[in-house]
Formats: structure tokens, C-alpha cells, sequence
């Protein structure tokens, strides 16, 4: 019987023929030196340019300290590690055991990108491709997931490629229990990751299973293999929407209420080089682009045999594209969902993804073509990463002396940023990359600050029961904005605050009180210390007494 010749021999025999042989040495060698070099960026500078870094750095430390009386973590929160997609703080508290904190996150970040790599080889290798058509993946790595500081979709993606590659080759095999325990625990595993790639993986799986178009019983035994994921899945996300009252932080619930945002397909597709490769102010990202498509274009025009692997036997269509199609799907939900829903950011994740499972369902041309295209993706990488390394030159020269500015500073107060310059000089989107940069605060110094991700129920961390005065803060304060700032309204709860911008500002926030406060200042960082709760209450302030601070336990 000839593979492929019906059913029943399509979902038991492995597509030989669409399986590459590995790498030499040498080439695996080269891939491995690509992966690193990657990364290196981003240990050339203190801070790395990454929105919601700071946060989730920030809650990883509570959960390594969370009983440290010094940093007082445990007066406001308490661990809640069942919450989904807390995966990369709890790896990152781990490592912060043996090292420090911020080398811990910025090893399981570095992981991350250079895992894309090899988890994107294996997938092309199960498709025929050529294993450096992961590099095309690699390339898309430093985009809108990295600098808006998505770690849980940066910690998710290497997982979803690996996971692709290892379903593909169990479906191909007799489905067994192990190939059942194998699919279940890929699975579930993004409950911790990111959720919404728990459903985009499950998703996949069920796509890969039924293009081989088994017989129904095996079809019903692989997909049942994802039920107890999705179920997870599904389940913690109807419960948190019948108990939103009391699962949810009311800030987070706010955020619910905010209008949901959708683009129209045109604006979607002007908006694709940004997020593969970061939006720039001189437009980097345009070339960069247009690059990209050079690649694609002279692998896949014209599409040509296939190179001197030799000629495939025929398969069905819908094996042979299988991961394009899957390329193809993810792109439509990317035109097909808003761009904000329910307080988070949807759709633009899923460009970068469609990138990446696209590259294992590009066509394997001429070597002479392979070769013209390797050129243009060293070219594209060499551009790349000229660009990333120039704007965390200038990023690093922004950030200089925060973290003198905040270890001068006592341990476990409360504190609230003002940060009146949001931007940075390379990067137009996020405008508002410095905003969470208060957050180092509770890295380095422990305490609480005005606006925390713990607000968020997918932290491993959440407030005890009573202790989230922020909450109240926060419902006044529009925003946790420097621009909306009242310091009589806002300020009694906290004793510092991280300012940025010019000094001028500071008697903008503070006005006649800034005469009786201690200001530390560092370039265009400012600490400014309005004393300890004795001090507050020996000088008998209004604001001190009225604070929401004041009326909670």
C-alpha cells in the first residue's frame, strides 16, 4: 500500500517526504552563533527599552520575596500562583535565587528570542524546509511583542513553534497514550504562558490533525488530547467572567468599560512592518519591510521544483500546505479581531506569529535562488540589528541614573511615578515607553507602587484581602497620569515619588509643598521624599489624614 493512498494510511505513515534532513554540524554550529548573537543587545544597556517589562520584573520579585519583612511585599499581597500566564515571573523568581533579579529576567527574555530559532528549524524540518529559514523567524522577534514588554508572548512563542513541530510528528505516528500525554501537557502548558496562545495552539493542533484526514475515532482521540487545556482554558475565563466582582481588581474591571478598538484592513496591513520589527521615528521599519518581501519573493516567485533534496511524491494538498494554510489562518484573525478588547491588546500579536509558522510553508527553490535570498535575510538581520543596537544606545543614555536615584531611596515605602516625558527618542510606538518605569522601584527596593500589574488577575500575585487602597486612588487619579496628577488629591498615600522630566515640573505637581520635601536628582530623574507616615502626621497634612491609605487595614 502507498502511503497517502487513502485515508486510513495517511494518518498512520510519517510524511518522509516532507521531512528535511538535518543540519551538518557546521550549519548547526553558524544557527547556534546567529541565536546568541541575537541577544546580546539586550545586555549592553541597564534598562531595556520594553513597556511592561518593568511590571512584570516587578511581580516576579514579589514572588522571590514575597516574606522578606524588608521589602514588605506581604503586607499588600500574597502569592495566588494558580493565576494563568504567570510562567515567565515564576521562572524568573527562580533564577533570581542563585542570581540577581534583573539578570534573571533578562536571561529568561534572551532564552525566549534565541529559542525562536531552533523551535522554528524544527518546524521547517518537518515541512521539507531547510533549517535557516528560521532565521526568518528570528528576525521578527525584536517587534511589537518586545518593545510593548509582552514577555508572556515573547516566553510563548518559542513554545508554539516547538509544540507545532512536536504535534506534527505525533499525529503522524500510532496515537498512543504517550503521544496523548505529550499533546495534553504542550497544551496546557500555555495556561501559564499566555492564553490566548493556549487557544491559538489548540487551534493549530486541531488543523494539523485534520488536514491528514483520519479516520473519525483517531481524529476524536487527538483532539481529545486538547480538551483539558481548552477546558482550563475556557473554564478560568467564564469563571473570572461570572465572578468579575470579586476576582477583579476594580481598576482592571475600568478598564472592561473602555470602548473596543477596531481598524480597518487597510490601516492593519500600513501597520505589518511595525509590528515584525518595532515602529521607528525615521521609519526603519519600511525598509526593513521591504526587505522581507525581497526574501519572500525570490524564494516563492516563480514557485519552481523543488531543490536537490529531490522530487517529492505527490501528497494532498491540503498536507503538503499545511503549515501555510496555518500561516494563513492566523494572519485572518489578525485582520479579523480588534485591535483592544476588555482592557488588553488582541490582534497585534498575531502578525509576528503568522510570521514565524509562515516561514516552515515557504517553497524550497533553486540552490542558486536559496542562496540570492540568504543574502537578502543577512542583510535584513545586519540592518536590524544595527537599528536595535543604535536605539538601546540612545535608551540607555535616557534611563542614565534611575537606578541610582532609586536605591537611594528607603526600602518597602509606597511610591507613584511621575513621568512627564513618556517617550523615548528612537521608538514612536509605544509612545508611552517609560510609563511603567516606576515599577524598578519594586524591583530593587520592594514596597508598592501607584499603578501595579498585580491590579491584573493573570499575575501569580494578587492584594490581601482589604489592602488595595490603590484601587480607590486610582479611580480619582485618571489614569495614574504626571498631567492628571493633584497632589492634595493624589498624594497622601505615598511617600515617593519618581519624577521625570525637567525641574520645573516639580513645582508643577507639588507646588508650596515641594519646600518641605527632600529632592534627590539625577540628569532628568527626580526622587522626591515627602517623609515617612510619622513625618506626614507629626506635620498634621490634610491629604495625609483623608488618604484612602488611612482607611484601609
Amino acid at each position: 500500500m502507498v502511503a497517502g493512498s487513502n485515508p486510513v494510511s495517511r494518518s498512520i505513515f510519517p510524511l518522509h517526504s516532507e521531512t528535511s534532513t538535518p543540519p551538518s554540524r557546521l550549519a548547526r554550529r553558524a544557527l547556534g552563533l546567529a541565536a546568541l548573537a541575537w541577544f546580546v543587545p539586550l545586555w549592553t544597556l541597564p534598562f531595556p527599552p520594553m513597556l511592561d517589562y518593568p511590571q512584570q520584573l516587578a511581580v516576579a520579585a514579589m514572588v522571590r520575596w514575597i516574606g522578606e519583612p524588608v521589602r514588605a511585599f506581604g503586607q499588600a499581597y500574597e502569592l495566588a500562583l494558580w493565576h494563568p500566564q504567570g510562567l515567565f515571573e515564576m521562572l524568573t523568581a527562580g533564577l533570581a535565587r542563585v542570581m540577581p533579579i534583573e539578570t534573571a529576567g533578562r536571561v529568561v527574555v534572551s532564552l525566549s528570542l534565541a529559542a525562536v530559532l531552533p523551535a522554528a528549524a524544527a518546524l521547517c524540518r518537518r515541512a521539507g524546509r531547510p533549517a535557516w529559514y528560521g532565521l526568518l523567524a528570528l528576525a521578527v522577534t525584536y517587534g511589537h511583542s518586545f518593545y510593548w514588554g509582552f514577555v508572556d508572548s515573547l516566553v510563548a512563542a518559542p513554545l508554539f513553534l516547538a509544540g507545532l513541530a512536536l504535534a506534527d510528528r505525533l499525529l503522524d505516528r500510532p496515537f498512543g497514550w504517550k503521544s496523548w500525554l505529550l499533546v495534553a501537557g504542550s497544551t496546557l502548558v500555555f495556561y501559564g504562558a499566555h492564553l490566548q496562545m493556549l487557544m491559538m495552539f489548540a487551534g493549530s493542533v486541531g488543523w494539523l490533525a485534520m488536514v491528514r484526514r483520519p479516520p473519525i475515532r483517531r481524529l476524536a482521540v487527538q483532539l481529545s488530547a486538547l480538551v483539558p487545556g481548552v477546558a482550563l482554558g475556557a473554564g478560568l475565563l467564564g469563571w473570572l467572567h461570572l465572578h468579575s466582582a470579586e476576582a477583579m481588581t476594580g481598576f482592571q474591571r475600568s478598564l472592561e468599560t473602555e470602548p473596543m478598538i477596531i481598524s480597518s484592513t487597510a490601516v492593519k496591513w500600513g501597520r505589518l512592518p511595525g509590528l515584525l520589527f518595532g515602529v521607528y521615528a525615521d521609519d526603519t521599519q519600511g525598509a526593513l519591510g521591504l526587505v522581507l518581501l525581497g526574501v519572500i519573493l525570490v524564494l516563492a516567485v516563480p514557485w519552481g521544483r523543488r531543490s536537490e533534496d529531490g522530487e517529492a511524491p505527490p501528497l494532498e494538498p491540503l498536507e503538503r500546505f499545511r503549515f501555510a494554510g496555518l500561516a494563513a489562518w492566523i494572519l485572518l484573525l489578525f485582520f479579523l479581531l480588534p485591535e483592544f478588547s476588555s482592557g488588553y491588546l488582541v490582534s497585534e500579536r498575531l502578525a509576528p506569529l503568522a510570521m514565524m509558522v509562515g516561514v516552515a510553508g515557504l517553497p524550497v527553490p533553486s540552490r542558486r535562488r536559496q542562496a540570492a535570498a540568504g543574502v537578502l535575510l543577512g542583510v535584513l538581520m545586519a540592518l536590524q540589528l544595527s537599528a536595535v543596537v543604535a536605539g538601546f544606545r540612545i535608551f540607555a543614555i535616557e534611563t542614565a541614573g534611575l537606578r541610582e536615584i532609586l536605591e537611594s531611596a528607603e526600602p518597602g515605602e509606597p511610591l507613584a511615578g511621575l513621568i512627564y516625558e513618556l517617550g523615548d527618542s528612537t521608538w514612536t510606538s509605544p509612545a508611552d515607553l517609560l510609563r511603567h518605569i516606576p515599577a524598578y522601584y519594586q524591583v530593587f527596593r520592594g514596597g508598592r507602587v501607584a499603578l501595579s500589574f498585580v491590579q491584573f488577575f493573570n499575575a501569580p500575585v494578587r492584594y490581601r484581602a482589604g489592602a488595595n487602597w490603590e484601587d480607590e486612588v486610582l479611580a480619582q487619579w485618571q489614569g495614574a497620569s504626571a498631567f492628571t496628577f493633584d497632589f492634595e488629591r493624589d498624594g497622601g498615600c505615598f511617600r515617593y515619588f519618581l519624577v521625570r522630566g525637567g525641574r520645573g515640573r516639580l513645582e508643577d505637581a507639588f507646588g508650596p509643598h515641594l519646600a518641605s520635601m527632600k529632592v534627590t536628582s539625577v540628569k532628568r530623574w527626580h526622587l522626591v521624599d515627602q517623609g515617612s507616615r510619622v513625618d506626614l502626621d507629626s506635620r498634621s497634612l490634610p491629604l495625609s489624614l483623608s488618604s484612602p491609605c488611612n482607611r484601609n487595614p
